[in-house]
């Protein structure tokens, strides 16, 4: 479920600036129906099927239009209990009332964001092919010990593998949209890098560190001793390759089920105190350059490869650069999308179905500052 939440949030994630309060009161200048209650709609939307809601759910079963496309409330839910797992996962009705709120137009902002860039990508020519696709869904199936457990989770978040493939699809559209549109157009200076680090030097003292490739083989929560086995065996065929000398960011590529294959394992130089305590034993205890048998986490088994280490202190520019140019970038790509979908608000039809609240104001977020 975890990688299902992710992957149809991944769009999403590159909105910064979603203006929810702006978008929610530009919608409320608009004929709105009661909350949950669609008043009528256009001709053509109204010959749309929309999926009822589970008699359960949180919000009905459409809770927003874009330009006539709906915003499912099941994805408006999926969302929201993405986010509470990150603080614990507690009860929707034990949250408190301008929390619930807050959190929903948040969620809502990404969705209606999201839909934009779609929209916009599609009306500018932007197509995947069905190979990328495929290839997108073939490392998902991965991260599933079974078909069966995979075909479960979509079904608990009330789509299937047609559904999956179109999650998919729109999240490949919008990262090569925003990638053409943006990330090919954004560049960081040298003088640029160089005055952070002047204006921001402490935040380049740093503990003890670590660079680390890995390859995990995931076991699912209350997995079964057979299916830990099974993992564990597969996780120990793979070190063996390791070990013979066989390329470890092909390997990964290959085989991880972690998102981190898409980089060969790669997930950076990571500072003491941050990876799960099982990995980061292993890791710390490595030389540059060793490789650990499996380690097993919370997520399921690591083969880690040690590609870097630093000691305790102040990196030198040099040593931040390539970083620090990722992370100026990284605002600077954030800052031109969140006017891109401001500038694509103005110009559509947003209709809002639920209480959002107009006088919420939503905050862009703030990248974590720069790691050496």
């Amino acid at each position: 479920m975890k990688r299902l939440a992710l992957i149809v949030m991944s769009a999403s994630a590159l909105l910064p600036a979603l203006g929810a309060g702006g978008m929610f009161r530009q919608a409320a200048q608009k004929p709105k129906p009661a909350a949950g209650a669609p008043a009528a709609k256009p001709a053509a939307a109204a010959e749309e099927e929309i999926p009822p809601a589970a008699p359960d759910a949180l919000f009905p079963a459409l809770v927003a239009r874009v330009n006539s496309k709906p915003i499912l409330g099941r994805d408006l839910e999926q969302r929201v209990r993405t986010e509470l797992t990150a603080i614990g996962d507690p009860a929707w009705k034990n949250l408190r009332e301008d929390y619930r709120l807050e959190l929903t137009s948040q969620s809502l902002g990404a969705l209606i964001a999201t839909e934009l860039l779609y929209q916009k990508a599609m009306a500018s020519g932007i197509t995947v092919s069905s190979a990328d696709v495929q290839a997108e869904f073939t490392k998902v199936q991965k991260s599933f010990a079974s078909d069966a457990e995979m075909n479960v989770a979509l079904a608990n978040r009330g789509s299937d593998r047609a559904g999956l493939m179109k999650d998919l699809e729109r999240t490949l559209v919008v990262t090569r949209f925003v990638d053409e549109q943006v990330n090919k157009k954004v560049s960081v200076t040298p003088g640029e890098a160089e005055e952070y680090y002047k204006t921001h030097t402490d935040e380049f003292r740093h503990p003890d560190m670590v660079r680390t490739s890995h390859i995990l083989v995931m076991v699912p929560e209350g997995a079964t001793e057979e299916q830990d086995r099974l993992a564990r065996q597969r996780a120990e065929a793979l070190y063996a390759r390791a070990r013979k000398g066989e390329d470890f960011a092909k390997l990964a590529r290959e085989n991880s089920m972690d998102p981190s294959a898409s980089q060969g394992g790669d997930i950076g130089i990571v500072p003491k105190g941050q990876l799960d305590s099982a990995y980061e034993s292993a890791a710390f205890a490595l030389p540059v350059g060793g490789i650990s048998e499996p380690v097993r986490s919370r997520f399921g088994y690591h083969i880690i490869k040690v590609t870097d280490k630093k000691k305790e202190g102040l990196a030198t520019l040099e040593e931040a650069r390539e970083d620090l140019v990722r992370f100026l970038k990284g605002q600077k790509v954030q800052m031109k999308v969140g006017e891109l979908v401001d500038q694509l608000r103005k110009e559509a039809r947003i209709e809002i179905y639920i209480p959002v609240g107009t006088s919420f104001e939503a905050t862009p977020s703030t990248a974590s500052s720069p790691r050496p």
